[in-house]
């Protein structure tokens, strides 16, 4: 019977989900989503997860066996622990304090599952590691997404790198100063939100303005370019510092890098490192938690 990981991108409007074999190949030819229902109340929250968790368990038994969960999570998390630390931020408030880890193992036991690793992990973290592990020959990376807010990871020689080269306490950039603010309210929807209400153009959302400016409205791929130029300065000392092979962007916005690539790289002095867009951000992610599980048995 082959052995299987079931893995989970948690984020606040949609749970991605996939199972992945010891082959690293998916059991579902597609991801499944469905709604995280991140605003509901604690009870819910934790009867969806259930409900899921079982409903997959259920699909591959008879073919498969389970011997690990991963769940990529965004912060603030206490991810040794599996505990999440999310307030103010409208999502998973309800669960705050809540030990996951031993809920999911607690339903696991009444399944009849002896234990099993059940792994936390960053969601931008995830994305890095499963970009990181899909190329060849990169051997330092800088990874972006840019959605809600901005997650960030460093990677070096395949270790996650956690302290210097002006990073916070947690390895991360979304809280770095940045012009007025913090880095995460500028390389966000929010930051190309504000460029757009003072060119006065009638913001929608991502999707409508990506796609007035693949179309080719001035004003619509001014905006892009005025976005790439921020994201370029917000990222320029941290690309000097680090000196990444490559820079890859994840998340919504990054669908529409080849609107605003040229500005940010014109921000860049002297080497330039390969700069590209996610091929899929939850495929990514998928693949990290995976790995983020491997580490954790191999140092049990």
């Amino acid at each position: 019977m082959k052995r299987y990981y079931l893995l989970f991108d948690v984020g606040g409007t949609e749970i991605k989900i996939n199972a992945l074999t010891e082959d690293k190949e998916f059991l579902l030819d597609q991801h499944q989503y469905v709604p995280s229902f991140s605003q509901e109340s604690k009870e819910i929250i934790l009867d969806h997860f259930r409900s899921v968790i079982g409903e997959l368990i259920y699909r591959f038994k008879k073919e498969y066996q389970l011997v690990g969960i991963g769940l990529a999570f965004p912060g603030p998390f206490d991810y040794q622990a599996g505990i999440s630390r999310m307030q103010d931020l409208r999502k998973y408030e309800a669960i705050y304090g809540i030990n996951l880890r031993e809920a999911i193992q607690s339903w696991l036991t009444e399944w009849g599952f002896s234990k099993l690793p059940i792994v936390f992990e960053n969601d931008a973290t995830c994305f890095a590691l499963g970009e990181y592990h899909q190329q060849k020959n990169v051997h330092r990376g800088i990874y972006i997404t840019l959605g809600t807010g901005c997650g960030s990871s460093f990677i070096a020689h395949q270790q996650v790198v956690k302290s210097g080269y002006g990073l916070n306490q947690m390895g991360m950039i979304y809280d770095v100063p940045f012009k007025t603010g913090i880095i995460d309210e500028y390389l966000s929807i929010n930051g190309l939100k504000e460029i757009a209400t003072k060119k006065a153009y009638p913001f929608i959302n991502g999707k409508a303005l990506a796609e007035d400016a693949f179309s080719g409205q001035t004003l619509a791929k001014e905006i892009y370019q005025d976005f790439g130029t921020m994201v370029g300065q917000a990222l320029a000392p941290f690309v000097t510092c680090f000196t990444p092979d490559e820079v890859v962007f994840g998340g919504q916005i990054s669908k529409s890098l080849a609107l605003f690539k040229e500005a940010i790289l014109k921000e860049w002095s002297g080497k330039q490192p390969m700069i590209r867009n996610s091929f899929d951000t939850t495929t990514a992610t998928l693949y990290g938690i995976y790995y983020v599980i491997l580490d954790n048995i191999k140092g049990d």
